[in-house]
């Protein structure tokens, strides 16, 4: 059994601090906060692990509180179709869940690895100020769902110095400060092979196999809303040659 307690800073980055507006749509425009705050979260977990023949089961219950969220909120002005995105501090969100890791050896040349996570996510009512072009505020309410994730890890060993690994990731519908992301699915590739009796390798592998892990956002603003979709350059085919001196 384990008990662990992490205290987390994570600070604004370039792109959320620079101030100078981006078009990320004809009508959408980027800008960052000079007066961003970090965020802070501090994770409590409790975790069981059980070990046997060729395999192992981990648990976990966890909560952590991020306060300072950084998030991105839409704001418009007076009768203008232009939509603001400004990077703030959110306020607090909430996650609460279990965490379960299955690592099985199924013969020799298969190894399984299932990780199971399921929790409440909550996000706290929140009001922000807008400074660009001109100050304006947003007020959210209350946001709260049961959400989760699930990866599938596998490895084959079918030939001699040679493995092949195929890795599905699936994550459920979940919240945002001021929206909602839909569900995403991923499917990864990889095989490498030892040559050089043992000194070198040659590898091939592939991400986002089935080009799904696009992301869908549902923001609801004052007296407006939108749906984006956004491919990100998760498809990704890597061929290589590998050697150790």
């Amino acid at each position: 059994m384990s008990v662990f307690y992490n205290r987390r800073v994570d600070r604004p980055d370039e792109v959320n601090i620079r101030i100078f507006p981006k078009y990320d749509d004809a009508e959408i425009i980027k800008v960052g906060n000079p007066g961003l705050q970090p965020q802070f979260t501090n994770s409590f977990e409790f975790g069981f692990k059980n070990s046997w023949n060729k395999g192992y089961f981990y648990g976990a219950a966890y909560h952590r509180i991020s306060d300072g969220t950084i998030s991105r909120i839409a704001t418009t002005v007076d009768n203008s179709n232009l939509i603001y995105n400004i990077s703030q501090n959110a306020g607090k969100s909430y996650n609460t869940g279990i965490e379960v890791v299955i690592n099985q050896e199924i013969t020799d040349k298969i190894n399984v690895n299932l990780n199971l996570n399921g929790y409440y996510n909550q996000i706290d009512a929140f009001t922000v100020v807008n400074k660009y072009p001109i100050e304006n505020t947003f007020t959210a309410t209350q946001q709260e769902i049961y959400s989760g994730n699930i990866k599938l890890n596998t490895n084959f060993k079918f030939w001699k110095n040679s493995e092949v690994q195929l890795t599905a990731i699936y994550l459920a519908p979940d919240i945002i400060p001021q929206g909602t992301i839909d569900s995403r699915f991923s499917l990864d590739f990889g095989v490498k092979k030892g040559i050089q009796k043992g000194k070198a390798e040659l590898f091939l592998n592939a991400t986002d196999l089935l080009n799904t892990m696009v992301i869908k956002k549902k923001i609801e603003g004052n007296n407006f809303s939108y749906t984006a979709t956004d491919y990100y350059e998760t498809q990704v085919i890597r061929f290589g040659y590998n050697y150790k001196f």
